[in-house]
């Protein structure tokens, strides 16, 4: 047997204690809300934004006729005419309201921009660079949707030339539109809810560096359909669109007519992934 002074210890070794403060940040409690309640706030927070559309329309007319009393615009051309015609001021109205309704558009799109663009920042943090338009379209059909929608899209086509059209069958937000004026009622709706999706898609493509052209329609409720299309960076401006601007619409339409759109399924495996495209048209 050897004399020689044992080195092993019976102790265990001392593990570094975390400050409370650290390993609460690094595990945060979660916060949980009804699946429900966005459903539930999103026609009181379009009713605001559209109250709010109409305070700065209405404010902003006033300025302008004071401005014209003043003599310092022009008076508005035709403008006794156009009262008559419709009917004491019939015209005016009709007129106000379009520029609510643009108004009301373009506070939704900028919302939706943000949203989505931070939501892709989230969710690509920690993973590798998409390579492709096409690796991104899946993005955007199964990751993005299912974080924001906690469903993916059901359908994906493309003619391989840049241009995507996203299929859902059933819609989250226009599921439960229905209401007492009728389908046609419904369908004017529609269009205001499907801005804030149509916007988040655009801003999810764009912090991803895909530039596009998003629009959204539906033929009949909850169904939706998608249309990306993509552009060229060099037609893009590089502040909001203003007077004298380019236009991507008016710079990309007449140039050539798109081949026919390849189907794809957007497939579900095990795991809920696996989104391909199919080789047969449309």
């Amino acid at each position: 047997m050897s004399n020689r002074p044992s080195t092993s210890s019976a102790h265990l070794p001392i593990l570094p204690t975390i400050p409370p403060a650290l390993h609460l940040l690094a595990t945060p409690t979660p916060t949980l809300i009804d699946s429900q309640l966005p459903s539930y706030l999103l026609p009181p927070v379009l009713e605001l934004l559209r109250e709010s559309s109409a305070h700065v329309i209405r404010r902003k007319r006033a300025e302008e006729d004071e401005l014209r009393k003043e003599g310092l615009l022009p008076p508005l051309q035709g403008k006794g005419k156009g009262r008559a015609a419709n009917g004491g001021g019939g015209g005016e109205e009709e007129d106000e309201k379009r520029l609510i309704d643009a108004e009301l558009g373009k506070r939704i799109e900028r919302i939706g921009l943000m949203v989505g663009g931070y939501i892709a920042e989230k969710l690509t943090l920690a993973r590798p660079p998409l390579a492709s338009h096409l690796d991104i379209i899946k993005f955007i059909c199964k990751d993005l949707f299912l974080y924001v929608y906690s469903k993916q899209i059901d359908n994906l086509r493309t003619n391989h030339r840049g241009i995507f059209v996203l299929q859902s069958h059933s819609f989250p937000p226009l599921i439960p539109l229905s209401s007492h004026r009728g389908p046609s009622a419904d369908m004017e709706t529609a269009k205001t809810h499907l801005l804030f999706p149509q916007a988040l898609i655009q801003g999810a493509l764009s912090r991803l560096g895909m530039h596009s052209i998003v629009t959204a329609e539906s033929s009949g409720l909850p169904q939706c359909t998608f249309q990306i299309r993509t552009i060229k960076s060099s037609t893009l401006p590089n502040t909001p669109s203003v007077g004298g601007t380019p236009n991507p619409q008016s710079q990309t339409a007449g140039k050539h007519v798109p081949t026919p759109l390849m189907s794809a399924s957007v497939s579900q495996t095990g795991n809920g992934t696996g989104l391909g495209i199919a080789g047969s048209q449309a």
